[in-house]
């Protein structure tokens, strides 16, 4: 059985892309937090990316926003490609089957109305546990789908 369930925040606003038939769907991704350390010093959280179509990509590209709390569940696919320096880079994308908003609107505005006031008072909401990610430049024209 290939499934897999998870739940977290929206980390970009989602995108429309095309595949060589000119079919839609909507890619973004899910920043996911662990139970638990796997070894010292690994980040408390994983970025999936997941994949919509059908009534899930109308669903997705009409209601999800960045910080959203959404649950998606589907089929976990894996792959690599060959990035312009020559190595490889393995990906994992979740196919959404079901996807559900882990929030409701009120939880969600009194989430918003929260950080907009941590953000006046100048105090950005912390990352979790510690964790950052450095992006390099130019890393966007190796991502497939992005």
């Amino acid at each position: 059985m290939n499934k897999w369930i998870g739940s977290g925040k929206v980390t970009e606003e989602p995108v429309i892309r095309y595949n060589g038939d000119k079919v839609s769907f909507v890619a973004f991704t899910v920043m996911t937090r662990r139970n638990r350390k796997i070894r010292q010093g690994d980040p408390p959280v994983d970025f999936i990316d997941c994949i919509c179509i059908g009534s899930n990509a109308r669903l997705a590209r009409e209601y999800l926003r960045k910080g959203k709390k959404v649950e998606v569940c589907g089929p976990l696919q894996s792959g690599h490609y060959t990035a312009k320096d020559g190595r490889k880079v393995y990906t994992k994308t979740v196919f959404v089957e079901d996807l559900s908003f882990g929030e409701t609107k009120a939880e969600e505005e009194a989430r918003l109305e929260t950080e907009k006031a941590a953000e006046a008072a100048g105090h950005p909401e912390p990352a979790p546990d510690g964790f950052t990610v450095e992006i390099p430049e130019g890393i966007d024209a190796e991502i497939p789908f992005r």
